[in-house]
């Protein structure tokens, strides 16, 4: 098979003495590469806007990063400023606790110490010498009884034409009569007209309280016999006879196994339209402070005695031996025993053979009525 050789146009060629040649078409021009400006420094609308735009995220990023560094520093500060107030608290609560501890074992220490020094007598001023003298002659029960018998008095209220007991009360002179402090606020709560009206003397003889007066340092409803329970009464009339009061020497004398009389008006016995004394015989147990702590002779104010009184019996005087009061009867003390009764838990108060006196010269502190 034969193959046609086809044979391509003769080229013109152009001579430069050529008059009939044509003008020799120029080189196309290189075209600036976009997003570039020109050989003068221009750029069209929208290389300008890509420029910007590029700029900006560019920023951006930049500003993000710092802020992110920034932010990261925050939390590390952060941290550190509460790793440190954590530390800083538990050093406050150590040192709180530390401070507490010493404080209790202080106190602890301390108190043991004053025990010790009340025992003892460290720190503690020699009291004055007692006055008076102890007497020689000892009385019987009944001869006491016979003395003071008309110096004996039911403190109670007048409510129209009814009157009430509430309390034993005695005569330290002719106007002015000895009993408890808790006595004055419990007649008052009854009302009407607080009287007393003198025993065996089948009512006849019955005077006005005119004014109450109860020692500044008692404390109302405090349990035990923490603070003095004594006060006096100012009545609108004069008694007819009169105690006679232990002196220093007597009263610093007090011991247990001592003697303790006690006259007055217990509980159901008590009859305030014709009252009739009731004597009742007792030993004393121990004489303490009104702290009920050990103390010298001079502090020890509370009598803790065991004559077996009632109700009523609260502000009787308390004799000696000597037919002198020593004290006036205050409270009693009950046993209280914790029991379960069907599965339930109680408390059963039994009265125990101990009472409480307050020491006659309690009354010294008493503003007079």
């Amino acid at each position: 098979m034969r193959v046609a050789h086809v044979r391509a146009p003769p080229t013109a060629m152009l001579r430069s003495n050529d008059k009939r040649g044509r003008q020799t078409p120029a080189a196309p021009q290189e075209e600036w590469p976009p997003g570039r400006p020109d050989a003068d420094g221009r750029v069209d609308v929208e290389t300008a806007q890509r420029i910007v735009k590029d700029a900006v995220v560019q920023a951006m990023r930049r500003e993000e990063k710092a802020l992110a560094l920034v932010r990261a520093k925050a939390d590390e500060a952060r941290r550190k400023v509460s790793r440190h107030n954590l530390l800083l608290g538990l050093g406050v609560a150590a040192a709180l606790v530390a401070v507490a501890v010493a404080f209790v074992v202080t106190y602890r220490s301390r108190q043991a110490a004053d025990a010790l020094a009340r025992e003892v007598g460290l720190g503690i001023a020699p009291a004055a010498r007692p006055s008076g003298a102890i007497p020689e002659q000892v009385l019987s029960g009944r001869a006491i009884f016979e003395q003071n018998r008309l110096a004996l008095y039911v403190m109670g209220y007048k409510v129209d034409n009814r009157i009430g007991g509430c309390c034993s009360a005695f005569a330290i002179a002719p106007d002015l009569l000895a009993t408890n402090a808790h006595c004055v606020r419990d007649c008052r709560a009854r009302g009407g007209t607080s009287i007393v009206t003198q025993n065996d003397s089948m009512g006849k003889i019955r005077f006005p309280i005119v004014a109450m007066s109860a020692h500044p340092a008692y404390k109302p409803g405090q349990a035990g016999a923490g603070s003095p329970d004594v006060a006096l009464l100012r009545i609108a009339g004069k008694a007819t006879r009169t105690v006679k009061l232990a002196n220093d020497a007597e009263l610093r004398a007090i011991g247990p196994g001592d003697d303790a009389y006690v006259i007055g008006f217990p509980g159901r016995l008590m009859d305030p339209l014709s009252p009739s004394a009731t004597f009742l015989e007792g030993r004393i147990g121990r004489v303490t402070g009104i702290d009920e702590e050990a103390t010298t002779p001079d502090r020890a104010v509370l009598i803790q005695h065991d004559a077996v009184t009632r109700g009523g019996n609260s502000g009787s005087p308390i004799f000696n031996q000597y037919g002198h009061v020593i004290g006036i009867h205050a409270a009693h003390i009950d046993d209280e025993d914790n029991v379960t009764i069907d599965g339930r838990k109680a408390t059963v108060t039994q009265s125990s053979p101990f009472r409480i006196g307050m020491r006659i010269d309690l009354l010294q502190g008493v503003p007079a009525p």
